[in-house]
């Protein structure tokens, strides 16, 4: 019997995201996993969060709640290590 492969993790993986402006809940609970390659498209009418998605993601817009990782690494909080990964 050999062994399971193991699978490559997702190229985006976010568990639990929650994003607040004030009392507008604008990313409730979000849970996303994108493969490596896979094309995404994220459709909703205006103020619906997806400009928000986008910017959790590249982390221009921090998080209330949850994590991502990319390419199986988590993202830093704010602070010291996210402005070197931004240098």
């Amino acid at each position: 019997m050999s062994a399971p492969a193991t699978a490559d993790p997702p190229m985006i993986r976010m568990v639990g995201v929650h994003k607040h402006f004030g009392s507008l809940h604008v990313l409730r609970d979000l849970n996303l996993e994108v493969a490596r390659g896979e094309v995404v498209v994220v459709l909703g009418p205006s103020g619906s969060g997806k400009s928000t998605l986008c910017r959790t993601i590249n982390r221009l817009e921090p998080i209330d709640k949850g994590s991502i990782e990319i390419d199986g690494t988590p993202l830093p909080e704010e602070g010291r290590a996210l402005a070197r990964l931004r240098a």
